[in-house]
């Protein structure tokens, strides 16, 4: 992790598993992160993980996947705790064992999450949007709170990446890694397209479904195609009664880089009630210069478009109580 660093020591600090060592204090620290968040004028976060995001890429038994999520999740509560809800924590969920995971949400819920993720593969192989996985959806529309599909490590020979000789991570430094972060929305889009697919919006009009660290410049082409297709041959074999256009709009949120210029036509079509903002805090995806690039950002929008993507899309999504101009960061570390 770390703001700053070259490739070459990102790499190396985590091929040895320090993170540790190699994070900021923010990222391990709580009183360290409200200090960030005073200095850069941000009233919460939105905690999402880097600790965890291998774990189910590295274990096959899904009881052990569920126990490492546990552990995480325990932390991150009490890593919050004492920050007067100004660090919220998420719940990492495990698709292994999807009745488990729907305990696991609803446990973690009562002791103060505003939701929970999930990687964008599944140990079974199932599809995403597969009813199997329907207890985890139904818990997460009955709590009224947002489930996000977030990037991570895929398992070894089910990673996209992979296509190429020379390419692969962490083996080929630093093309390795520059081919890994370009490729990582494609795990995540595909996850995300099975909920379409499977007619699980339909099955669950209320569940509220956010796309994180993919960028979102793609969103505007991924709706006109899915759409396209949608209305074409394939249109009576589909198992869902709207357009996906329709359940994008209804029912997902995504999350924007601070340096996505294309993005302010794109919020104006796929609408400003879907975008939230996100740094990918403690990660190298941005220097100490993000807030001037997401000021520009939303300098870019008209002003009410501007403040919902700043902080008020996020402050509803996860029901927070923002003062101070809804400057709420949507996802982050």
């Amino acid at each position: 992790g770390g703001m700053g660093k070259t490739m070459e020591e990102l790499a190396h600090a985590c091929l040895a598993g320090r993170y540790a060592e190699s994070a900021p204090a923010a990222a391990v620290d709580p009183a360290a992160r409200l200090a960030l968040l005073d200095r850069d004028g941000i009233d919460a976060a939105i905690l999402y993980p880097s600790l965890g995001l291998q774990w189910e890429a590295e274990v096959a038994d899904p009881a052990y996947a569920l126990a490492h999520c546990r552990a995480y999740n325990r932390w991150i509560e009490e890593f919050a705790a004492g920050s007067g809800g100004r660090l919220v924590p998420i719940a990492h969920l495990s698709l292994g064992d999807p009745h488990e995971a729907a305990r696991e949400l609803r446990r973690a819920v009562g002791a103060g999450a505003r939701g929970g993720f999930v990687l964008p593969f599944t140990l079974s192989g199932l599809p995403h949007g597969h009813p199997a996985h329907d207890p985890l959806w139904a818990e997460a529309q009955a709590l009224d709170v947002p489930i996000a599909i977030h990037t991570g490590i895929d398992p070894p020979g089910r990673s996209l990446h992979h296509r190429f000789t020379g390419l692969s991570w962490p083996e080929d430094v630093p093309a390795g890694i520059w081919y890994l972060e370009l490729l990582f929305p494609q795990a995540v889009q595909q996850a995300f397209s099975t909920f379409f697919l499977y007619g699980t919006f339909d099955r669950f009009p209320r569940l509220k479904l956010v796309v994180l660290e993919s960028g979102a410049g793609w969103l505007g082409f991924w709706v006109d195609r899915m759409d396209a297709l949608a209305r074409g041959a394939l249109r009576v074999t589909l198992p869902f009664s709207e357009l996906p256009s329709t359940y994008v709009r209804r029912q997902c949120w995504i999350s924007a880089d601070p340096d996505e210029r294309a993005l302010p036509p794109i919020i104006g079509y796929v609408g400003d009630d879907r975008f939230l903002w996100a740094t990918d805090y403690p990660h190298s995806d941005h220097d100490a210069g993000y807030m001037e690039e997401l000021r520009e950002l939303a300098a870019a929008l008209p002003p009410a478009s501007g403040a919902r993507l700043l902080g008020e899309n996020a402050a509803q999504l996860y029901g927070l109580a923002v003062s101070g101009g809804g400057r709420s960061r949507s996802s982050d570390r």
